[in-house]
């Protein structure tokens, strides 16, 4: 199937986590780990922040700043003291889940923002929000996986690499993760791999997944069978400009430019750039940051530093 006509479409940017859930919002309600530094000292005017941050779901209970700079969470109604000496960490956004994450002398756990009270005791160095019932924690530099009563669910197998708090949720049953080598793969929610972790990047959506190897993206499905082997972001027709000149029948002359088809096509994946022709063959691997058309035969092609530049033929060859 050629390419007849001028054929470009604008990217689509796929924002999603290695593993970020849509129905997470953005963790809209996210909450600093030093929350002592946010809110003001007066309690009431702490509580009422903290009510609207998400932090405590109950309108009965209320958090009392201690004088070493934790909070203790009372009910007002019973009197009860539900908890004390905590650090307010972060909490869920999902409006399915009520456990949000504490800190004491280093280490996270969770607490239900309905009762005040520990529902998993901190015996953890990280710890994720709560999805599909299931949270993911850090112990011994590996990544895990516990559910609502902190019973371990996915065991500690995969590294941390400084992964964001929007990664390690599960989303439709699945989520990403690495190998001990650093490959990106998508578990289930036994912790079995349904993509193989043979990938650079992964982005997930409900019915299949984006995988990027080596610079170039695929289409997959959950099973690991290949729907699209060969994504792009964008792609454009190549044209260069030439001055022509025309003469009326009055004998003026006049020179305009006009734009000449080089039947090539310049396509994008993962930033980067290769040349096509007006057949769908790639005649490049996407190795460049730009390509411009000089003629029909011989194209600039600028390289991923932005400065350096090669010219390649209508082929796709360097020429020396």
């Amino acid at each position: 199937m050629k390419l007849k006509s001028i054929f470009k479409r604008p990217s689509k940017t796929f924002i999603k986590r290695a593993v970020c859930c849509t129905g997470l919002a953005l963790f809209a309600y996210y909450a600093l780990a030093h929350v002592v530094d946010y809110f003001d000292d007066d309690s009431s005017t702490y509580t009422k922040r903290v009510a609207e941050s998400g932090l405590l779901l109950n309108d009965d209970l209320e958090a009392i700043k201690n004088d070493d700079n934790t909070y203790t969470i009372k009910n007002t109604v019973t009197g009860e003291v539900t908890t004390q000496k905590i650090q307010f960490d972060w909490t869920q956004t999902s409006p399915n889940d009520s456990l949000g994450v504490f800190c004491s002398n280093g280490k996270r756990g969770y607490y239900n923002s309905y009762t005040g009270k520990i529902v998993v005791p901190a015996q953890y160095r990280r710890a994720w929000i709560f999805s599909e019932g299931l949270a993911a924690v850090q112990k011994d530099g590996k990544i895990g996986f516990i559910d609502r009563k902190g019973k371990v669910a996915i065991g500690f197998q995969f590294p941390y690499h400084g992964n964001p708090l929007s990664e390690f949720i599960f989303e439709d049953g699945h989520c990403i993760v690495a190998d001990t080598l650093g490959m990106c793969g998508v578990i289930n929610r036994k912790g079995k791999w349904i993509i193989k972790p043979e990938y650079d990047d992964i982005e997930t959506f409900k019915e299949y997944a984006i995988v990027r190897k080596s610079g170039l993206r695929m289409q997959v499905d959950y099973n690991g069978m290949v729907l699209n082997a060969f994504i792009l972001d964008d792609l454009n027709e190549l044209t260069y400009t030439k001055e022509e000149r025309c003469t009326n029948k009055d004998g003026d002359v006049s020179y305009i430019n006009r734009e000449i088809p080089t039947d090539r096509f310049a396509y994008h994946v993962g930033g980067r750039c290769g040349l096509m022709d007006n057949n769908c063959q790639r005649l490049t691997e996407p190795l460049y940051a730009n390509i411009e058309a000089i003629n029909s035969n011989m194209f600039r092609a600028t390289l991923p530093d932005y400065t350096s530049i090669v010219i390649l033929n209508n082929k796709g060859q360097l020429i020396q």
